[in-house]
């Protein structure tokens, strides 16, 4: 294993405890100022954790806690199992990718719950904000997404060393197959050659016999 998938197996482990965490971390929390008095509502993504308005606003935690362990639980499971069977590699970025739609649904309803509250139109304003839950969230998701590229360790192109001759060329072979380019110009066209119609075969001719030489008359 070299260092580059090392490294990212470690960060794989750091967002996949990232995201665990942020499900116990405040998720978000409103506060309004009534009367001199503070009232507050504060939850995580698995209970209310404070609620001075006793239900009047009818909010609820956001539910991202089940699907950030389970992101969290597949990227850790992936790194395990690459050990032995490489192809669990991608199970990491599986796990990266429903992480980064689970911060991106927690972005979204703590963004709905300010629009529920303007609907409302309390002669007080509210104050909607997103807790270290949702942030911590967020940053796990970028961690994961990283790891998970380090992890696979995709293959880098290497070309080879120019090759100087002795009349100070260079030539510089590129990587492929062979039949597509040649290595030294462009591509030969070459066009058909029209079929050629079979010849009859010519009959053996017989031995002519040789001729004496005629006698040359004196005068």
């Amino acid at each position: 294993m070299t260092t580059r998938r090392v490294f990212g197996a470690v960060l794989v482990f750091v967002a996949a405890g990232l995201a665990v965490a942020a499900t116990f971390l405040s998720a978000y929390s409103v506060q309004v100022e009534l009367q001199g008095r503070t009232l507050r509502y504060e939850a995580s993504s698995w209970v209310t954790e404070r609620d001075d308005f006793r239900g009047a606003l009818m909010l609820a935690p956001l539910d991202y806690g089940e699907p950030a362990v389970g992101a969290a639980l597949v990227m850790a499971l992936s790194v395990v199992l690459a050990f032995r069977m490489p192809a669990a590699r991608v199970g990491s970025l599986l796990g990266a990718g429903v992480l980064a739609g689970v911060a991106w649904t927690a972005i979204a309803g703590v963004q709905g719950t300010i629009d529920k509250l303007r609907e409302l139109e309390a002669p007080v304003p509210f104050d909607v904000e997103q807790g270290d839950g949702v942030t911590v969230l967020v940053v796990a998701a970028g961690v994961g997404v990283v790891s998970a590229v380090l992890h696979q360790e995709l293959p880098r192109r290497v070309v080879s060393e120019p090759i100087v001759t002795e009349g100070g060329a260079v030539i510089h072979q590129i990587e492929g197959d062979e039949s597509e380019t040649p290595p030294y110009g462009f591509p030969v066209i070459v066009e058909p050659q029209e079929p050629q119609e079979p010849q009859e075969p010519q009959e053996p001719q017989e031995p002519q016999e040789p001729q004496e030489p005629k006698e040359q008359k004196s005068d």
